[in-house]
């Protein structure tokens, strides 16, 4: 099975973006034996802004006409099922270098299969001090409309703490890691594995005007 381990930072390794989502690999691995990890840092590749002109939507021309690194990382994540989001906030919302990826990615709007679309997803967002929350909270409309479900997510924020990774945040994206992992199992387990509970009816309520039964002190 191939999940895309997605680092948004943008900073150069070591960083602490790709240690947490290290760590949620090491969690997806333990629950999936046959899991393909493909790494994908964005920062390491040249993606310009989109100029907004709306071409790639005419169906004549179908794909982003921008020459760069985009339709690269498009061919990485090619048939994975699942991703690892991991991201920094720096000023309150997502990274710049994921926002001019997720704008990009509109070229693919008009597709019947989307790149980074219908999958399960586990996300990882840090910061400095606050914020991690909104930040997360910013990625759903992103997932909604790639058709993309969030089964997991960590939101932890350094604080004092002079190394995150000393912390147990670290343990926190293995967790994140690991429900994602049990998440994809059991979506492979077919029907006829699980136990099917009992169907229990409720008795049938009275409707307005029915006689009303009388109890002894009632």
């Amino acid at each position: 099975m191939k999940i895309v381990a997605l680092s948004c930072t943008q900073r150069r390794l070591p960083s602490l973006t790709d240690a947490l989502l290290e760590a949620a690999i090491t969690g997806v691995t333990r629950e999936v034996g046959d899991a393909e990890i493909q790494r994908i840092r964005l920062i390491d590749h040249r993606i310009e802004m989109c100029e907004g002109e709306d071409t790639c939507l005419d169906p004549e021309v179908g794909r982003c006409t921008l020459n760069d690194d985009f339709e690269r990382v498009i061919e990485l994540a090619e048939g994975a099922q699942a991703m690892l989001l991991a991201m920094p906030v720096y000023a309150g919302n997502v990274p710049a270098v994921l926002k001019i990826f997720q704008e990009r990615l509109k070229s693919f709007m008009n597709s019947t299969q989307r790149p980074f679309g219908n999958m399960t997803v586990g996300t990882i967002v840090h910061s400095r001090t606050m914020l991690t929350e909104p930040a997360l909270a910013s990625l759903f409309p992103w997932y909604l409309r790639l058709k993309n479900r969030n089964v997991a997510s960590a939101c932890v924020t350094q604080n004092n703490h002079q190394d995150l990774a000393r912390t147990a945040a670290p343990d926190l994206c293995v967790a994140v890691g690991r429900q994602l992992g049990m998440t994809l199992n059991g979506s492979r387990s077919s029907d006829h594995h699980r136990a099917a509970l009992p169907l229990v009816q409720s008795p049938p309520r009275p409707r307005c005007g029915d006689p009303v039964a009388s109890f002894p002190g009632a």
